[in-house]
């Protein structure tokens, strides 16, 4: 799932995405990171499961980090009606949103804000 979110980042022109890592701030001042911090498999045992992920901007300004996460944040919510996201050709999932964007880190160059979302679909 974490893969094809990637996938589906990059389609939608983000550039610069890591998974589980984002790179030192003088190699890649701008970046997104995806990070999966927890998830769980669905009681049924029907090969569902929702991936709980937080996803870091780093960008020179801090208003610019706050701009892309909350695009973000905003891009992965399938709204009241649970629209499925195709996140690539194999992959898709129903995004809900769970952390709004907030200031995780400010440096003399760079400002990165977060955001957390959780992704059902199958595992």
């Amino acid at each position: 799932m974490i893969d094809a979110l990637s996938d589906f980042l990059k389609s939608q022109g983000y550039e610069n995405v890591y998974i589980d890592n984002l790179p030192d701030e003088d190699t890649s001042p701008e970046a997104i990171g995806i990070f999966c911090w927890s998830n769980s498999v669905a009681e049924l045992s029907d090969g569902s499961g929702t991936y709980y992920v937080q996803l870091q901007v780093r960008r020179k300004t801090a208003a610019e980090a706050r701009k892309v996460c909350m695009d973000l944040f905003q891009l992965l919510d399938s709204g009241l009606d649970e629209e499925i996201l195709h996140l690539n050709e194999d992959r898709w999932c129903i995004a809900r949103p769970r952390r709004g964007p907030t200031i995780i880190d400010r440096t003399a160059k760079t400002t990165t804000y977060y955001c957390e979302t959780a992704l059902w679909g199958e595992m």
